[in-house]
């Protein structure tokens, strides 16, 4: 709103109030059910075209609204699928922290061969003891759900020995 209207427009511009008591009023994406987003979504959007008749530099704000609508409605009424990129801004934070002592990678093959390392431990390494408490002890997909108990790839993640023959753990683990 400051970006098409200015930054005084609450004193400046009262229509544009209205607009922004309109976007607070209607949480679109605090609905419990598509069908109630969608009606509130499309109730905003039926605003756009006065709006932008009489200030066209307004349409970024549902611009805004617009562009993510198609992939944020698939997230409501669904537990697995992410309303916001907390997730992704986790895993990254999580790949930085890792990786912060390495000088850099050799090449990008060798950058996404240590990302694709690293994604497939992260999924699979349960949070510390300090976590919060609704998800210490879990890994990411035990928190979307998934039983990953069984896994070998989650025992070695949380440090358990697999029930290898010795012989198989002679092939893989070097002894130099």
């Amino acid at each position: 709103m400051c970006d098409a209207y200015g930054t005084h427009y609450r004193e400046q511009r009262p229509e544009v109030v209205v607009l922004q008591k309109q976007l607070d009023a209607m949480p679109i994406f605090h609905a419990k059910t598509k069908r109630t987003a969608q009606r509130r979504y499309d109730t905003v959007m039926a605003l756009r075209n006065a709006y932008v008749a009489a200030t066209p530099e307004v349409e970024a704000v549902f611009a805004s609204l617009e562009r993510p609508w198609p992939k944020l409605v698939n997230a409501i009424e669904r537990d697995r699928i992410p309303k916001t990129n907390n997730t992704a801004e986790l895993v990254n934070r999580r790949f930085d922290q890792h990786y912060q002592t390495f000088c850099g990678f050799d090449t990008i093959t060798t950058a996404q061969t240590y990302l694709a390392v690293f994604a497939w431990c992260y999924r699979f390494t349960p949070f510390t003891p300090d976590a919060q408490q609704r998800i210490r002890g879990k890994c990411p997909l035990e928190l979307a759900g998934y039983d990953v108990t069984s896994l070998p790839m989650a025992q070695l993640c949380r440090g358990q020995m697999l029930h290898w023959p010795p012989e198989a753990l002679g092939q893989v683990v070097p002894r130099t």
